[in-house]
């Protein structure tokens, strides 16, 4: 789960909120497993008893919207869908969420969108045989089909999904990062051997393992600080994607084309959406 056990959490009073309803959530778990889980196990879904597990409510994680700056370096800029916003953005709004109401890390909704559409379109070119996205990419589709290292041929596709993104050793930098190997795997590995995922499946995806991995990380603390049993952090993880599954599929919208533009601009335009949803807009 997450890329950082050491951060606390920041996020102002929707970052509190989050953890607070996290805590909540976990106070209201039973003091003993559920029958098919154990300190062993590897926080997977388990159909047989989800339903007995208390729920930790989906809309906890819209508190997750806040943290994702919707304009570059804090300012009133266009950092919408062709807006000047970057991967490196984070760094530039941290002093403006420092006595602000966000603090903590500084994410952007366009840098995470933007590699998280990188990811998209390279991974989902090679599912269909996309030459021409894939060499703009700086990608080879026939080396691709070739590589019968299926690690090696994700990691090239989150290397070119990232390589536009300043990398600066910061939490959003490891988050983004995380989300392009995520999505990536996804699209190479969903119904391996059929039809690929959707456009649209892989939009919700993506803006799915986004807040995922914010929610995490912004929640590690609470879940991982000694307090609760291995049990009760794997079931944390495991209903704090779920939710951010279900969220995201309150969301209907499709790239208007394959190319990693197009994924990046409805990855976040479903974000906006989310946050529309929330109230904040």
């Amino acid at each position: 789960m997450g890329t950082s056990d050491s951060y606390s959490g920041g996020g102002g009073a929707a970052g509190n909120k989050l953890r607070d309803e996290v805590d909540e959530w976990l106070d209201s778990l039973p003091n003993t497993p559920p029958p098919d889980q154990d300190d062993g196990d590897d926080g997977g879904d388990h159909p047989d008893n989800a339903d007995d597990r208390p729920k930790l409510p989906h809309e906890s994680l819209l508190n997750v919207l806040p943290l994702l700056r919707p304009f570059a370096g804090g300012g009133r800029g266009a950092d919408g869908p062709g807006g000047g916003g970057g991967a490196g953005g984070g760094r530039d709004g941290a002093a403006a969420g420092r006595g602000g109401t966000t603090g903590g890390a500084q994410r952007s909704a366009r840098a995470s969108a933007s590699v998280a559409g990188r990811a998209a379109a390279a991974a989902y070119a090679l599912r269909v045989g996309d030459a021409e996205t894939l060499e703009r990419m700086g990608l080879d589709l026939q080396s691709l089909r070739a590589n019968d290292d299926p690690i090696d041929v994700a990691r090239q596709i989150v290397n070119a999904a990232c390589e536009s993104a300043l990398s600066d050793g910061t939490i959003e930098d490891d988050e983004r990062r995380y989300v392009a190997s995520e999505v990536t795997n996804w699209v190479l590995e969903e119904n391996e051997g059929g039809a690929p995922p959707t456009p649209e499946e892989i939009v919700q995806k993506s803006i799915a393992v986004i807040i995922s991995e914010a929610a995490q990380n912004e929640t590690v603390e609470r879940i991982r600080r000694g307090e609760r049993p291995e049990w009760a952090s794997l079931e944390a993880e495991r209903q704090l994607r779920e939710a951010a599954e279900v969220l995201a599929r309150r969301v209907e919208v499709s790239p208007e084309g394959m190319t990693d533009e197009d994924f990046a601009r409805a990855v976040e335009e479903g974000i906006e959406t989310l946050r529309r949803i929330r109230g904040d807009g």
